[in-house]
């Protein structure tokens, strides 16, 4: 598996690499890193860690697919309503999701970003 595949599929089950010194460690859900998923993690940690040290990621096009329809759905204007997600009341979902999406684009706090668009993807998938 090429080094962004990996990336794109762990991003997909909502964990995060991030370097600190010569550590990589993952941020996500539990029991999201299989076995499997692990193993391909160490056999390319290397390259791991070359391309997240540059900072070579596209975050948009990275955003895992069903995150990507509920951004195009904000953009679409098909989300215009009022949710309740954990963090309180948003008076309009698409522009929450927007807002969460440009802030990610532009790594501000991006694994906060990815835990709210996940969370407003829960309350728009019900």
């Amino acid at each position: 598996m090429v080094t962004h595949e990996l990336l794109r599929e762990l991003e997909g089950r909502g964990v995060r690499l991030v370097v600190q010194g010569d550590r990589l460690v993952a941020r996500g859900p539990a029991g999201a890193i299989t076995p499997d998923l692990s193993e391909k993690i160490k056999a390319q940690k290397a390259e791991l860690l070359r391309q997240l040290k540059k900072g070579g990621r596209a975050p948009l096009s990275a955003l895992p697919e069903p995150l990507v329809r509920l951004v195009a759905a904000a953009a679409g204007d098909h989300l215009n309503r009022p949710a309740f997600l954990p963090g309180g009341m948003v008076s309009n979902l698409g522009s929450y999701v927007l807002a969460c999406a440009a802030l990610y684009a532009c790594g501000r706090e991006p694994d906060r970003q990815l835990a709210d668009l996940w969370n407003a993807h829960a309350v728009w998938a019900h």
